[in-house]
């Protein structure tokens, strides 16, 4: 379906995103302690509420890059859920945790 080439660049730039994001996540999960005034804790709770929705989307995009890989490992990588054809290469360089070909991504 795709050469080695394409599937190992594919591997490593899902594994470098991973990394990335894993450590990413593990730093916004230690809460900031800017001061003791009350406009301090305001400061703190607000980057709190920041680092968490970041936290959520950062998390979901993560799970979606450990199921691409895993779709790599099991020779099942760029193949459209909907369709079952073939995801463009274009669309998955750009987006490689991609489940959808570009007509079934809308």
């Amino acid at each position: 379906m795709f050469n080695d080439q394409f599937l190992k660049t594919q591997e490593k730039k899902i594994r470098e995103s991973i990394e990335r994001i894993e450590k990413d996540i593990e730093k916004r999960e230690k809460y900031s302690d800017i001061g003791g005034s009350s406009d301090d804790n305001a400061l703190e709770f607000e980057a709190f509420e920041e680092n968490l929705a970041l936290g959520k989307s950062e998390n979901k995009k993560l799970q979606e890059l450990k199921a691409a890989l895993k779709k790599l490992e099991n020779k099942e990588y760029g193949i459209c859920a909907k369709c079952k054809g073939k995801i463009e290469e274009a669309r998955l360089k750009l987006y490689p945790e991609a489940v959808y070909c570009a007509t079934h991504a809308k």
